[in-house]
């Protein structure tokens, strides 16, 4: 079977280069695809995201770090933060349905989820994984969700509907993960339960500390230390993890409370509201009464 060469760098597709039937999301953070681009040389790209591509028809050869793997009908392969892929091959029958999520989206939107990053160890190991008609039936319902509602711009609500999907959908498939993960158990690293408990404190700390010294001193290693592990094992310093807990925590509170500006920015141990005001400014992109507009839909 002739196979060609196609790019597989998610991160540089345009929304030209994409299916009309599976619209770019307007912030970026999530998209579908169902299109690769052509190249002319096989090139490699260290994911800054998560990347699920399920093969409904033809073939897919693929390397990602460095090691080769082929998929076929129902196979399903998922790139995980910084893995690094490349040499793409296809045949000509090839189908597929491809998943995109920045890698803020999924710490901001899946916080509970986290501390699946035990699964990104799970998957640098085993990137390909065959899927029963059961479960590709159920990832191509919510792919088609995803593709109405993405496509529905005139939705005040879509964003948080899509937010709603995509947490449902990871729901729906960590079972499935995670029984293939329990049938190929294997001793987990300093680094990856260092992390491990990293993200333990940080989940269920409230008011969360926004200082990376506080875990650091309750891990008994060096702030330095934890970041290095945190950028190996879950893609992000540990600041930057700290910050994308810390969001949702503002977000939630902005949404689904009455309280002030003020009241929350206490809540959560700011030391005043202009130093709250900057931390939003700076981390969700807007003031926080615009984001509490946003998020409640109210202006779009």
């Amino acid at each position: 079977m002739k196979l060609k060469t196609v790019n597989m760098n998610v991160k540089q597709i345009k929304a030209s280069d994409l299916s009309p039937a599976a619209p770019l999301f307007d912030d970026g953070r999530i998209y579908l695809f169902d299109e690769l681009v052509s190249t002319e040389r096989a090139e490699y790209v260290r994911l800054d995201g998560i990347v699920v591509i399920l093969c409904i028809e033809g073939e897919l050869m693929l390397s990602i770090d460095h090691r080769v793997f082929t998929a076929h009908r129902n196979d399903i392969v998922i790139g995980v933060p910084e893995a690094v892929v490349g040499k793409a091959e296809t045949s000509p029958d090839f189908k597929f349905r491809g998943l995109f999520m920045s890698l803020e989206y999924a710490f901001r939107m899946l916080p509970v989820s986290v501390r699946s990053w035990n699964f990104k160890m799970f998957f640098d190991q085993n990137p390909k994984i065959s899927l029963s008609e059961t479960a590709v039936g159920t990832f191509n319902l919510y792919y088609w969700l995803l593709k109405q509602k993405l496509a529905d711009k005139a939705n005040p609500y879509r964003s948080h509907i899509v937010d709603a999907l995509m947490q449902a959908f990871v729901f729906e498939f960590r079972s499935t993960f995670e029984r293939f993960a329990r049938l190929n158990p294997r001793p987990l690293s300093s680094g990856e339960n260092i992390f491990g408990d990293f993200i333990d404190l940080l989940s269920t700390a409230y008011p969360k500390p926004r200082s990376v010294s506080y875990y650091a001193d309750r891990l008994n290693i060096t702030p330095k230390y934890l970041s290095v592990v945190c950028k190996k094992v879950g893609g992000k310093n540990a600041s930057k993890i700290i910050d994308a807990y810390v969001s949702k925590d503002i977000e939630t509170l902005l949404k689904s409370s009455r309280k002030s500006v003020k009241e929350i920015s206490n809540e959560l141990a700011f030391p005043n509201t202009s130093f709250f005001g900057r931390y939003v400014k700076k981390n969700l992109g807007c003031t926080p009464n615009e984001l509490r507009r946003r998020l409640n839909g109210v202006g779009q």
